[in-house]
């Protein structure tokens, strides 16, 4: 898939958080590629390491910035980054916990910092673009995930936090509206990343899905990336579903 381009981001400033790896990876280099300059805001050195050996092997407009979505000014830093000569368009707010806990195990530590970067840092992401984007527009992209639709046994504060970006992304869209900001989800199912493979208990079974296996990142950025270009002007306040049919309504 590394042929595929999306007319429209030719120039355009775009933010990813969570950018250095998985899905957030995969949208960055898709962005890139198809011509935005693209800041990849990520907590792990090791993987903006390495997407920036991508990048400069590829002449690809990425630059990498160590980012920790619960504090506020870092996150203010990295949108600004992203929006020289008033160009930011699109952000992607992809970074996330996701550990696998049995429920009565779970303290509070755990938990408040389980919503501290899947909602919080979502939300004080997404306030920071819209800060910027306001009168001239854009679009924001959150990253759910289908256990906040269905839940998912041991995994209590990830299912709660993703049920609560989608919950979020239209409370955003109906304020963010006149401001010609548009604000839509992807709720990704059983996607082939590193996050899925550190769930040792994970059992998606695969063959039930109707599509018979599990996502690639690439096919979940093509999602993001459609709502960051103008293909879907009138679309907002949406969560779309990219799981292989795992979530059907």
């Amino acid at each position: 898939m590394t042929d595929i381009r999306l007319a429209g981001l030719a120039g355009a400033g775009i933010a990813v958080t969570g950018g250095a790896s998985g899905i957030g990876r995969a949208t960055v280099v898709l962005a890139a590629r198809s011509g935005a300059s693209v800041v990849a805001g990520d907590v792990n050195p090791q993987n903006l390491a390495a997407l920036q050996e991508l990048a400069d092997a590829e002449g690809l407009p990425i630059r990498g910035v160590l980012l920790d979505v619960r504090d506020p000014d870092a996150v203010a830093e990295f949108v600004a980054a992203a929006d020289i000569d008033g160009r930011l368009h699109g952000v992607v707010c992809s970074a996330a916990i996701a550990v696998e806990r049995p429920s009565v195990e779970v303290g509070l530590d755990f938990w408040n910092d389980v919503l501290a970067v899947n909602l919080t840092g979502t939300f004080l992401v997404a306030q920071a673009a819209a800060a910027r984007m306001a009168g001239r527009g854009g679009a924001i992209v959150a990253v759910a995930a289908t256990s906040g639709t269905t839940g998912r046994a041991a995994m209590a504060p990830y299912s709660a936090t993703k049920g609560a970006v989608m919950s979020l992304t239209r409370a955003l869209a109906r304020e963010w509206g006149p401001l010609g900001i548009r604000v839509n989800c992807v709720s990704p199912g059983a996607v082939d990343t590193p996050l899925r493979a550190a769930q040792p208990t994970r059992r998606d079974t695969v063959d039930t899905l109707p599509l018979r296996r599990v996502g690639t990142p690439e096919e979940l950025a093509l999602a993001i990336g459609g709502f960051l270009v103008d293909y879907t002007p009138w679309v907002t306040g949406q969560t779309l579903n990219v799981d292989g049919g795992s979530v059907m309504y």
